[in-house]
């Protein structure tokens, strides 16, 4: 046995249960209904995600509003936290909430561009890349935020959560260990060298396995989830968790760094942990909002 083959094995152990007891603890949160320790997590994650984009522009030299696009995330998150939990009629003053804090945070970029002209060399790009992050980490993280807290499903809304974190973790289970012992063809090189194509067909295997146990495992908990759904959106949440990897993927290979952070061992940082559900999470609150007219 081989030094690299060693170092592969111990990553893949690293990986495996860093993920078992990250996820673990947070489905465990949702299963028994901790919405304060859920809002927290929620909190942490999507702003250290947003930390970690941020950080990655600079280390490739861009200038971005880094304390601003955090502020404006964790406001966000509180906001949902707060205007659906502790008013009657929260849902009419959060969309009013939602569309202030967005003026107010473009507004408040455009001023620090002009109070700090002399000092920036791209002052339009440094606003774009802050929206960007602020958008694609922040806010796509917020739809998860906003399930939980959906009102008017047939089925209770910790179980939709509990659902698309499962399946779209599965998912990535699936194509990671699919394409590590069976990868041959790869899916896009260019951006990321190491996925493949059997890698995604495994990805989509696990994610559909997943939406098959999990109503059967947890019958009671997703009572009111229709069955032919489950399956259906379990094969879309494995491909859409595949093209939210290969987004974060593309923001990596453009700021040439291998991972978003070293907080987690054997995974990286907050935002390759979360990089499937920017994508899977929205699809979901889409597919509530659409099939039984719910908000947030």
């Amino acid at each position: 046995m081989t030094v690299e083959m060693v170092e592969k094995g111990s990553n893949f152990y690293a990986r495996f249960f860093s993920s078992l007891v990250l996820w673990g603890v947070l489905l465990f949160v949702i299963l028994y209904g901790l919405k304060i320790i859920e809002m927290i997590i929620f909190i942490f994650f999507g702003v250290l995600a947003l930390e970690e984009f941020y950080r990655m522009q600079e280390v490739k030299g861009n200038r971005v509003f880094r304390s601003a696009g955090l502020s404006a995330a964790f406001c966000l998150y509180v906001g949902i936290w707060f205007f659906w939990n502790f008013l009657p009629n929260g849902s009419s003053f959060y969309y009013f909430f939602e569309q202030a804090l967005y003026f107010i945070f473009i507004a408040s970029l455009f001023s620090l561009v002009i109070y700090r002209w002399n000092f920036l060399d791209n002052p339009v790009s440094a606003i774009a890349l802050t929206l960007l992050g602020f958008f694609y980490v922040a806010f796509l993280f917020s739809f998860l935020e906003r399930i939980s807290f959906c009102k008017g499903l047939p089925f209770n809304a910790d179980a939709a959560l509990f659902y698309v974190i499962a399946v779209t973790k599965l998912s990535d289970t699936g194509a990671f260990l699919i394409g590590k012992n069976f990868g041959r063809r790869f899916l896009v090189p260019q951006i990321s060298p190491k996925k493949t194509w059997e890698g995604l067909g495994g990805g989509i295997l696990f994610s559909f396995l997943a939406g098959v146990i999990l109503p059967f495992g947890f019958s009671k908990f997703f009572k009111g989830f229709p069955y032919s759904d489950s399956l259906f959106l379990s094969v879309v949440i494995g491909i859409v968790a595949a093209v939210g990897d290969l987004a974060k993927s593309t923001v990596k290979r453009d700021a040439h760094v291998k991972d978003s952070g070293h907080i987690i061992p054997g995974i990286g940082g907050i935002l390759d942990l979360i990089d499937s559900l920017l994508l899977s999470g929205p699809l979901f609150y889409f597919y509530c909002f659409f099939r039984y007219h719910i908000g947030p």
